[in-house]
């Protein structure tokens, strides 16, 4: 992923929550291991669909969703016991697919970004088109972009 300067700018991202890692998040230098933040951004991808579920009144956006693809970039070294701001929105939005943009941050600077792409599924398998509501309640948490 080559990402956009513009998205390790906290104030892109319309949804946010902090966090305190875990002891068991780190590694042997105390650092926040890799796979404590794919965990992250698995909230944020979760950030998303509760607040897309809420404006659907409590319905969720999807009968299921299923992760088609997370791509991550690591830009700074992540720290223990230091707070970390989860930040999210929707990227883009396709017929049955939803991009997920995400961001941590930790003291007020972007340590990671990851894209991650949610596809709605059928029971019965296959993709399933997004509501024309739901639709509506991604475009309330789409990223900030001044464009």
């Amino acid at each position: 992923m080559r990402h956009d300067p513009r998205r390790t700018s906290l104030d892109l991202y319309p949804l946010q929550r902090t966090i305190t890692p875990l002891f068991g998040d780190t590694d042997a230098l105390g650092h926040i291991n890799n796979v404590s933040i794919a965990r992250y951004f698995e909230q944020a991808r979760v950030l998303v669909m509760e607040a897309v579920s809420s404006t659907l009144g409590d319905t969720y956006p999807f009968e299921r969703a299923v992760l088609a693809k997370i791509e991550i970039n690591f830009l700074a070294e992540v720290f223990y016991p230091h707070d970390i701001v989860i930040a999210t929105g929707v990227h883009r939005i396709g017929t049955s697919s939803v991009v997920i943009g995400s961001a941590l941050f930790q003291h007020g600077r972007c340590v990671a970004l990851a894209d991650s792409v949610d596809v709605g599924t059928a029971a019965e398998g296959g993709s399933q088109p997004i509501s024309e509501a739901s639709r509506v309640a991604f475009e309330k948490v789409r990223l900030a972009y001044d464009d």
